[in-house]
């Protein structure tokens, strides 16, 4: 960092540099005025030397005139020789005054102290020195190149409301249309009407899969009634067979599985999440015929079960094989996706990506309805409750709107306000664009906040208030956090770096 003797160094000389370049400025003012003084005063006396030219060749004409005609000349040059005879002021007189200087002297303190003198009583300012000798355009330009150089901020307070109003609009949104996540066997008037749009779209989803599936086979008899949830789920379950589908410890072979019933095994099986977690455990399981659990206490399991994979799959090898388990695993979770076939109400759909994770973190505690639970009984609860990929997608859908109008304003302004092309317009919240990051921030907060309070309002300081929370919404806002500390962090970085740059030029020019 520059110390501060030399940025009191260079204050003083910027100082000296300002009031000098007034004076240069005010010299060259004068000269200006003295000029134009001058130029009238040469051409008031052409003009007089015009006239005068013109009376001499009248005087040497006027032997040539009539003699009434040289009477009445006679008459008129002698009142002409009367005026000029009397003082007269024939111009208004033009007063400059004189230029103001300040005395400099051969030392520099006594120098720099009657500059700052005469700066004041001549009104010059002082308070920004670096810029007193710039025009505006000159300012205007050095600022875009420090803000550039430096990454400034150029933020201003419309672009954090435009932020906060739609984080708080949509906050709004998940606290009316949203609403609460509920029991997955039972329906609930907490459930949000955005929840159950998104429950019937899932719905139908499966439906219109099922649909699609038995019209690009070759099946024999009557078309099953697609348009029943429980009967395309249950086509879908038999026509996607996997060993990893035990739902009790009675379909498991060999080992136990503590802990599984038919209301957590989606939970507990590895291959029912739908992400590529899943994927890779679930074409792992139906290669080797086994099923890979996380049990109650935390341990990781591969078990054999009485269920088997399909005919595409155990009739298949290599390639092809692989290929049949990927579209093997892909439609049971469809078939798992919206609840069981024998499921009551919303049905308990499939964990969401990665939450079957959770599970390994035995730790914590937390008292739910009287009972003492640590994170991994804390997040199956949750799981019960209806936190499910349907919950999961409901609660993104207004982080995901408020994300989108963020970065269309941004884009927007960057290219119709900014003149930016619309590549480099491009709303990217990366490294390149902090104060993209910062709205993005600032939008999910507001959204947070409203999202809390409510939470708060409906469970207060208890673990049922995580009914209410969104989630999603959380997860964005420690990483827009966490974006916003890294930029931060680096631009620091960069400043303490161009610092360094600054004391070494500064150490080179007063040297």
């Amino acid at each position: 960092m520059v110390s501060k003797k030399i940025n009191t160094d260079l204050t003083d000389i910027a100082e000296l540099s300002a009031v000098v370049d007034n004076q240069a400025s005010s010299s060259k003012e004068k000269m200006d005025e003295l000029h134009g003084e001058a130029c009238n005063l040469k051409s008031e006396f052409s003009t007089l030397l015009d006239e005068g030219d013109d009376f001499l060749e009248i005087l040497d004409n006027v032997d040539l005139l009539a003699e009434n005609e040289q009477s009445i000349f006679g008459d008129s040059f002698d009142d002409l020789m009367s005026e000029l005879a009397e003082p007269v002021n024939t111009r208004k007189t033009t007063r400059i005054k004189t230029l103001h200087i300040f005395e400099a002297s051969g030392d520099y303190t006594d120098t720099l102290i009657n500059a700052r003198k005469f700066a004041e009583k001549e009104g010059i300012g002082l308070s920004n020195p670096y810029y007193a000798g710039m025009s505006q355009l000159e300012i205007n330009n050095i600022n875009r190149i420090l803000s550039e150089k430096y990454k400034l901020s150029a933020l201003d307070k419309y672009d954090y409301a435009f932020a906060g109003i739609i984080g708080i609009v949509m906050g709004l949104v998940d606290v009316f249309l949203v609403g609460s996540i509920t029991d997955g066997n039972k329906d609930s008037t907490v459930q949000g009407w955005l929840g159950k749009k998104v429950d019937s779209g899932y719905e139908i989803l499966v439906k219109n899969y099922a649909k699609f599936e038995y019209a690009a086979g070759n099946h024999q008899g009557p078309t099953p009634n697609f348009d029943n949830k429980a009967t395309a789920i249950r086509w879908l379950e038999n026509a996607h067979k996997v060993s990893y589908d035990a739902a009790t410890n009675a379909h498991v072979i060999d080992g136990v599985v503590k802990g599984m019933n038919p209301s957590n095994h989606h939970l507990m099986s590895l291959a029912h999440e739908p992400s590529i977690l899943g994927l890779i455990i679930g074409v792992l399981d139906q290669l080797t015929s086994k099923a890979t659990f996380i049990d109650a206490d935390g341990n990781l399991l591969r078990v054999s079960t009485d269920s088997f994979e399909n005919a595409n799959v155990t009739n298949a090898d290599g390639v092809e094989k692989v290929i049949n388990s990927v579209t093997n695993w892909f439609g049971h979770t469809m078939s798992d996706i919206s609840g069981a076939s024998g499921s009551k109400g919303r049905g308990a759909g499939l964990p969401s990506p990665f939450y079957s994770l959770t599970q390994k973190l035995h730790f914590g505690s937390f008292d739910v309805n009287g009972k003492d639970m640590d994170i991994a009984q804390l997040s199956e609860w949750l799981y019960k409750q209806g936190l499910d990929v349907r919950a999961l997608t409901t609660q993104a859908i207004p982080v995901v709107v408020a994300e989108v109008l963020v970065r269309l304003y941004w884009l927007f302004k960057k290219h119709f306000y900014y003149g930016k092309s619309w590549k480099e317009s491009m709303p990217l919240a990366n490294s390149d664009n902090p104060d993209l990051q910062k709205m993005l921030l600032t939008s999910i907060a507001a959204f947070e906040t409203l999202d809390i309070a409510d939470a708060l309002a409906r469970g207060g300081l208890t673990p049922k208030a995580l009914l209410s929370i969104n989630f999603v919404g959380l997860v964005d806002l420690s990483f827009r956090s966490i974006q916003v500390l890294r930029s931060h962090h680096r631009h620091l970085k960069l400043l303490d770096e161009l610092d360094d740059d600054l004391q070494v030029e500064w150490s080179r020019i007063l040297d």
